[in-house]
């Protein structure tokens, strides 16, 4: 797997520092004409034989740390994101997030940054044999005329397989990201991303049951379609976001 390009480390402090863990990849394929009216302007779907690809990732995010320094306050928490993948006009590739859900009440904080952030409940179980992993999660209901009657949520159980020795293509067109994107006030920002080649495993889905493709307006993803566990990882650092062009 490629390496990710190095942020200017130490000159800049990153905006973010954590460890991963308990992390699962579900991916689904999509229609690019699908998933295009969700991306602001300047975006377009990056593509994979003709199709886009969504995917749920749910993980814990350990030791978390602000400009990488300031410890955030209860610092592990579960968080579950759903995810695109984009390209620029230039052909910058990297991750448009659809949403995340945290199980920490200052994520949200980070709409101001145009950031999809949704305070949720969420949990993170293992079996007793230590080989499936249970995610569930449930938005927090928001207050005001529109919010949904049921918050969407999901429960997923997966299996751990054999570690992947040589990560398929599309396993890593759809793990080696470096870069994700934001937008707000009608600008695009991209933010860097830094991390050791995750170390893969193949799952199996056992149950998946979730409305958070609809509630982002997708249609339904049917069966799933390829799923991955991921090591834990240390060393996670995100950039300062920056400016790319108009949205």
């Amino acid at each position: 797997m490629p390496a990710p390009p190095r942020l200017p480390f130490p000159r800049e402090l990153p905006a973010l520092t954590a460890g991963l863990s308990h992390q699962t990849y579900v991916h689904w394929p999509y229609p690019p004409d699908a998933v295009r009216p969700l991306l602001p302007s300047g975006l377009r779907p990056d593509e994979s034989d003709g199709r886009a690809w969504v995917s749920l990732v749910a993980l814990v995010m350990r030791s978390v740390h602000p400009l990488g320094l300031v410890p955030l306050p209860r610092g592990t928490f579960a968080q579950t994101n759903l995810r695109t993948y984009v390209r620029t006009r230039d052909g910058r590739s990297g991750v448009w997030f659809l949403s995340l859900d945290a199980d920490h009440p200052l994520m949200p904080a980070a709409r101001a940054f145009g950031i999809p952030y949704h305070w949720a409940d969420l949990a993170v179980r293992r079996s007793p044999d230590g080989r499936a992993l249970t995610y569930t999660g449930r938005r927090r209901a928001r207050r005001g005329r529109n919010r949904p009657a049921v918050p969407p949520g999901y429960r997923l159980t997966v299996r751990a397989g054999a570690p992947a020795r040589t990560p398929p293509d599309l396993d890593r067109w759809l793990t080696a990201r470096w870069s994700s994107f934001s937008h707000r006030a009608g600008v695009l920002w991209e933010t860097r991303i830094e991390h050791p080649p995750w170390r893969l495993r193949g799952a199996e889905v056992l149950e998946l049951r979730e409305t958070l493709t609809a509630h982002a307006g997708l249609p339904s993803p049917g069966a799933h379609a390829l799923a991955h566990m991921a090591e834990p990882m240390d060393r996670v650092r995100l950039g300062v976001a920056r400016p790319v062009g108009r949205g």
